[in-house]
């Protein structure tokens, strides 16, 4: 079968490798969609500490198939269901897994990160995988083309709940790519009173606008803190979402919060350039709650299928392309670019 193998440090290269078997308690998948992310894009630059030197393998964590072989005792996963898969399978065992933090685990695996995932024409799911329920049939009527946004919009829903939004709040989104825009949406789905997102480029800020936000700020031509002042009463942010990895943006949102405010730090940053000034007296008198997110659970997972499931035609728009496996480096190239939204492969 054809896969896409990355060869660390930074080497992409289109493969014909055997196509997989399922073992005991294992499922094989045929890959429908599988979506292109800054993870992937991370990897591919040679920047991911899971793909150490020497490291060969298939990357693809976003992405929905159809059974092709069970040998597991999931009896409802019959060949030619459609499933979404969560990638992150915890040890069942450790602290995290214990508290319903599987993203968290310390003996994780996931597809397309440690194990080979989507962007082939087949994927083996381990029996770990199943038996935790990794592998989420998806409802009837859902198109694969929004069945694909399972994964980044589980990780959304896991960094919204961590700032309890609600329909009293306003929001401050720092960042208007794929992760930006589904928060946007997901926050006008929960009502919430007042959406800012920042945004340098003009395409995306009329995306934000497009797609939800009501106000929509160029943070470099304008003083931000007092334009979200100005849009707040005064107030600052209630809630803040960074869903952009820059460094400045982390000690900003400390800055423009309201008083008793909540900020998500969402966005990661390259290892070694993590550590900030930030001002710990504004998370102080102001009496600040700033969480991190990072990745999702299958719940999350289960959780934003049903979201897709209620709402898709308002999350269709951010596939905004599609390629043939065979044209795969051009699909990278294009996410690369910055003018896509969702670039998605189909084997």
């Amino acid at each position: 079968m054809l896969a896409l193998e990355f060869h660390a440090p930074s080497t992409l290269t289109l493969a014909d490798v055997a196509a997989p078997a399922a073992g005991p308690g294992e499922i094989v998948v045929d890959v429908v969609l599988a979506g292109i992310c800054g993870t992937d894009l991370k990897m591919a630059r040679g920047e991911h500490r899971l793909f150490p030197a020497g490291t060969v393998r298939v990357p693809g964590h976003e992405f929905v198939g159809r059974v092709r072989e069970n040998r597991s005792d999931a009896a409802h996963l019959t060949p030619g269901t459609l499933v979404a898969v969560a990638p992150n399978i915890g040890c069942g065992h450790c602290v995290a897994c214990r508290g319903g933090r599987s993203n968290l685990c310390v003996d994780y695996a996931a597809t397309g990160l440690t194990i080979d995932g989507g962007f082939a024409e087949s994927v083996r799911l381990p029996r770990r995988a199943v038996e935790q329920g990794n592998v989420i049939p998806v409802p009837d009527g859902l198109d694969p083309e929004v069945a694909v946004l399972t994964e980044p919009l589980a990780a959304v829903l896991r960094g919204v709940t961590a700032l309890e939004l609600g329909p009293a709040d306003s929001l401050l989104v720092h960042g208007a790519g794929p992760i930006g825009l589904l928060a946007v949406i997901l926050a006008k789905q929960l009502g919430v009173r007042r959406i800012i997102v920042s945004q340098t480029s003009a395409a995306r800020r009329a995306l934000a606008a497009r797609f939800g936000a009501d106000v929509t700020v160029d943070p470099r031509a304008e003083d931000l803190p007092a334009r979200v002042l100005a849009e707040t009463d005064g107030h600052g942010a209630d809630c803040t979402l960074v869903a952009a990895p820059v460094p400045a943006l982390f000690a900003e949102s400390l800055r423009t919060a309201a008083l008793g405010g909540r900020v998500n730090f969402f966005a990661g940053l390259p290892s070694g350039r993590g550590e900030l000034p930030l001002d710990a007296n504004l998370v102080h008198y102001k009496e600040l709650r700033v969480t991190g997110s990072t990745a999702n659970t299958t719940q999350d997972c289960v959780e934003a299928l049903a979201v897709l499931a209620r709402h898709a035609d308002a999350y269709r728009p951010l596939v905004t392309h599609r390629f043939g496996l065979s044209d795969i480096t051009e699909a990278f190239r294009v996410s690369a670019a910055g003018d896509a939204l969702k670039v998605v492969v189909a084997p």
